[in-house]
């Protein structure tokens, strides 16, 4: 009985060292394989310049992300001429203008919605390069096949609850799929992403091309037209601005 007690602990104690050895293994790859994950984190300013497309087609229309470390994130969508939805996090607060209330008077966002716009934060300084920096948990979660592909699976679970799962590709070790879950108003939300179309640009290799995905349909995409990392942007864009009087 000792003795079986005895080998379930060995087995137990190293499996987990196995799994951290595979973690960062697969991390120090990661990190090779978009230039360098220090570097991209010593540009701690990211604006994305993009076209959206609904998932029907259609006409593209512009969308940027603006991304300040640690965790300041804005979208601002233009749906149509002079009409402009933003979506903001602080750092403290979330906040939006959506112009189809017929106002264009800033709103607070409620807890939910203020960390659906906090993700942004992550769209370009992802989990795996952050490494655990902002207290997010990284588990390696074993090899899986999407589309007759295989890859690695690391989980990152998020101090907001939020748990996102990346899928590497074995040979390039980019990211090919991202799942993201978490909770809205108490009911469990699943979100697909599926970066494609990597560029180097200045040593760096980024996606270019975004697509949402549902049951095997594409229900929206991104296409990056522009990573600008020189310019400087001030915290006070990231702040809710007074309402118009």
């Amino acid at each position: 009985m000792v003795r079986t007690l005895l080998l379930l602990v060995a087995f137990v104690v190293c499996n987990g060292i196995v799994h951290a050895q595979t973690l960062q293994s697969l991390l120090t790859e990661y990190h090779k394989a978009i230039g360098g994950a220090d570097k991209l984190l010593a540009m701690n300013t990211v604006i994305v310049r993009a076209k959206s497309q609904g998932g029907g087609g259609g006409q593209k229309r512009p969308m940027t992300f603006t991304i300040k470390l640690p965790d300041k994130a804005r979208m601002d969508y233009s749906f149509q001429p002079g009409l402009t939805y933003i979506q903001a996090f602080d750092g403290t607060m979330g906040w939006t203008v959506q112009p189809w209330t017929g106002s264009l008077d800033p709103q607070p966002l409620n807890e939910d919605n203020a960390k659906d716009a906090k993700r942004i934060a992550r769209m370009v300084h992802n989990d795996l390069v952050m490494n655990g920096k902002d207290g997010t948990k990284l588990d390696y979660k074993g090899k899986d096949e999407i589309e007759g592909s295989e890859v690695y699976k690391i989980e990152a679970t998020r101090k907001d609850g939020t748990v996102v799962i990346y899928f590497l590709d074995v040979d390039s070790y980019l990211i090919v799929k991202t799942t993201t879950k978490y909770s809205e108003s108490g009911v469990a939300v699943e979100s697909e992403m599926f970066p494609s179309d990597y560029k180097t640009v200045n040593g760096l290799t980024l996606a270019y091309t975004f697509e949402t995905k549902s049951n095997g349909e594409v229900t929206g995409a991104n296409y990056v037209e522009v990573y600008d990392f020189t310019s400087k942007v001030d915290d006070a864009f990231f702040t809710m601005p007074a309402k118009k009087q």
